[in-house]
């Protein structure tokens, strides 16, 4: 990016009632219909009139209008993050989007869907009282079909800021689905219990990321500029062992390819990021790091180490010696308690100071996808990145 502290969204984006009801079987009420009427006229999405006519019937709806729905979803998400900070300032606009992962039923269970080799067998809960579906490997994965590349044809269509692509990777993919076939393969080998367990995560994540990098193959040859790597894994094994592993399994996902990689995790251990250190930094084509900073930080003013409590293992990359790109996440995500742009700028100023990173590199993000928030929050959340960084960019050219 030619400017400062360049805003993105990581991923997800919440989805409105009229977009998931019709494939719950269940039927629209005037709440949905009233809530496509107001976001799409807010956002100037084209063609809503169109959609709210679609939406007028309720319930019934055939698979044709099922995929024109999601497709309408796309658009309001687009709108989302390119009519972001709107309201609070008059540079609005993230400057790298994303749909909002609007087609996907969620991270995991939409790659899985499109790999051979898993079996569904029940659903699990996961945090903010969501549930997902969780898999078993039942034998080697196998390449089905290319589960994103409609979305980033749709999105790269209708999108008028540059647009990247969120692939979850095979390490979270892994660590998400049960192990059968590969611990039953490990079990006759006569290594130590740790050995056989870790040895069988291995073979399993080098496998799946071989189906991956087909996946982002195509998406690039789609015309995708940039992929980012989605790990919120990457910390849930905290063996040396796994950590090199999460590494290894980025290089072999991206093994041959041309694009800019980034690389996104979240739910940090209690002692924060310096468990993947320094083994992260062997990503050979990671160009950008996105971590989450803001649910760990406090919401009161200032730039200082007890001012910004979340954001003190930043001095980690400078510890390090890195000098690429680097996301820093400003928002909690969990809550719908939200930080002034006063804080968020001072989160911004923070990070550039302890991290010494050109401000060219120095991304700006909520925490992590929204999808667990409402649209009215998730909005005011993408308001407040791009608010934040406007004000952080006012202090940073006068210095």
């Amino acid at each position: 990016m030619s400017k400062a502290f360049p805003t993105q969204e990581i991923g997800s984006l919440p989805k409105f009632g009229w977009r998931t009801k019709p494939f719950r079987q269940m039927g629209l009420d005037d709440e949905d219909l009233r809530s496509a009427k107001l976001w799409g006229e807010r956002m100037s999405v084209p063609g809503t009139l169109r959609l709210l006519k679609l939406l007028s019937k309720r319930a019934d709806f055939s698979e044709e209008e099922k995929k024109e729905i999601v497709d309408f979803s796309l658009l309001y998400a687009i709108r989302m993050c390119e009519m972001a900070g709107a309201e609070l300032t008059e540079h609005q606009g993230l400057d790298l989007v994303w749909s909002g992962e609007q087609a996907r039923t969620e991270m995991y269970e939409t790659p899985v869907s499109n790999i051979g080799g898993f079996e569904f067998i029940g659903k699990v809960r996961s945090f903010d009282n969501k549930y997902w579906r969780m898999a078993s490997i039942r034998g080697s994965p196998s390449y089905k079909n290319n589960y994103h590349i409609d979305e980033l044809l749709f999105t790269q269509k209708h999108a008028k800021r540059k647009v990247k692509v969120p692939v979850t990777d095979a390490i979270t993919i892994m660590a998400w689905s049960d192990n059968h076939y590969y611990t039953a393969k490990w079990a006759r080998e006569k290594v130590s219990p740790l050995r056989k367990s870790f040895n069988a995560r291995r073979e399993f994540t080098l496998e799946l990321a071989g189906i991956i990098r087909k996946v982002v193959r195509e998406l690039i040859e789609g015309g995708v500029e940039e992929v980012q790597i989605d790990i919120p894994a990457a910390t849930q094994y905290q063996s040396v062992d796994d950590i090199k592993l999460v590494a290894e399994s980025f290089n072999e996902t991206t093994k041959g390819l041309s694009a800019t990689f980034s690389v996104h995790s979240c739910f940090p251990p209690a002692v924060g990021y310096e468990i993947l250190f320094p083994q992260i930094l062997e990503m050979k084509k990671c160009e950008r790091f996105s971590f989450e900073y803001g649910n760990r930080d406090g919401y009161r003013r200032g730039v200082d180490d007890d001012a910004r409590p979340g954001l003190t293992d930043l001095k980690l990359f400078k510890e390090y010696g890195y000098r690429k790109g680097l996301g820093v996440g400003v928002i909690h995500i969990h809550t719908d308690k939200l930080p002034s742009v006063g804080v968020v700028r001072d989160r911004i100023l923070y990070a550039a100071r302890a991290t010494d990173l050109d401000p060219k590199e120095l991304y700006v993000n909520p925490d992590c996808g929204l999808r667990t928030r409402k649209p009215e929050v998730a909005q005011r959340m993408l308001d407040l990145v791009v608010a934040g960084a406007d004000k952080a960019r006012g202090v940073s050219s006068s210095d």
